[in-house]
């Protein structure tokens, strides 16, 4: 097999000055990544919903599904202000007037958040642990007898 050395030479050339290109946007990227983060974190302590919110598909989920959707995607934090109106534009209230009643009845019933001290009207998403097992019977077995 023969071997042009004048073109392994042009290749390696360009590979060195892709390599020199590519660390440089890698650079840039990680700039621009940690930039990124740095506004995200002051909309959040602001208690200003990230922009990313708005891209939720929030469509044929559970009122509760939603209100976790959007926690999750506000770093586990609820403003209900913010959540009625991205549920209100996914069509997930009925009737929008009784929107905030229908969340604030969710919210307290879900038991998956917990109110923030000091502000009012944001939620901390509970993690919660595996749900315990519930025992279900089959209607063909007769009924085990627990034993104390």
């Amino acid at each position: 097999m023969t071997f042009n050395l004048s073109a392994a030479e042009e290749l390696s050339k360009m590979y060195e000055s892709l390599q020199a290109k590519r660390d440089r946007l890698q650079e840039q990227l990680n700039e621009v990544t940690e930039d990124f983060e740095a506004v995200a974190r002051s909309l959040r302590l602001m208690g200003a919903p990230t922009p990313a919110m708005s891209n939720l598909d929030l469509k044929d989920m559970t009122q509760i599904e939603a209100l976790v959707a959007i926690a999750k995607a506000n770093d586990n934090l609820l403003v209900v202000k913010t959540a009625r109106r991205l549920m209100m534009k996914a069509g997930l209230f009925p009737i929008p007037k009784n929107a905030s009643s229908m969340l604030f009845t969710a919210i307290s019933r879900s038991g998956k958040f917990k109110a923030v001290p000091d502000n009012k009207g944001k939620y901390e998403l509970i993690e919660t642990a595996q749900p315990a097992k519930s025992i279900i019977f089959n209607l063909g077995e007769p009924t085990p007898k627990i034993s104390a």
